[in-house]
């Protein structure tokens, strides 16, 4: 999780802190009214629930700022921006490599302006681990949107792009 999501997470526990220094300094727990444990049991769920969502949203952020477009000799990806390959370099290895610097920042690239470059694949990455050890997700042909096609590891993706694998 990201700095802010902790942030959030300890002020909502901070809070639950005070609301109940609040509950005993003004002596509720000496009325016998079992609305307070209901309501303390939907405070904590309220918070957990909370807490579920931010980490839920970020991991989904997250999956989102891995995918990368790729274009003959060009790979793109919203945070690095565009990547010009070498001739003969392999995109997945240069895919590797910007999966590997991301930081995930909010910060983002953006496509040249005069840009006209026609994406032919979208690569997914669900999770992404170890240097590339680790690499799942899916493969998308621009002309085909309707059929994504899963991979387990490197040399799946590499098969799926039409590469070797390195």
């Amino acid at each position: 999780m990201r700095k802010s999501n902790w942030i959030i997470a300890a002020i909502l526990l901070v809070a639950s802190l005070v609301f109940l220094w609040l509950w005993q300094a003004l002596e509720f727990n000496l009325v016998d009214n079992p609305i307070d444990v209901v309501v303390t049991a939907v405070w904590w769920v309220v918070i957990i629930a909370g807490c579920l969502v931010i980490h839920w949203a970020e991991k989904k952020r997250q999956e989102r700022i891995r995918t990368v477009f790729l274009a003959p000799g060009l790979v793109y990806n919203c945070e690095i921006g565009v990547l010009r390959l070498d001739p003969g370099s392999s995109s997945v290895d240069a895919m590797r490599k910007v999966l590997s610097n991301l930081t995930y920042s909010f910060d983002l690239a953006e496509l040249p302006a005069n840009s006209r470059v026609r994406f032919q694949t979208i690569v997914r990455t669900e999770r992404f681990a170890e240097n590339g050890s680790i690499w799942e997700g899916e493969v998308v042909e621009v002309r085909r949107p309707d059929t994504p096609h899963p991979f387990r590891n490197q040399a799946e993706l590499a098969a799926l792009v039409g590469e070797t694998a390195a």
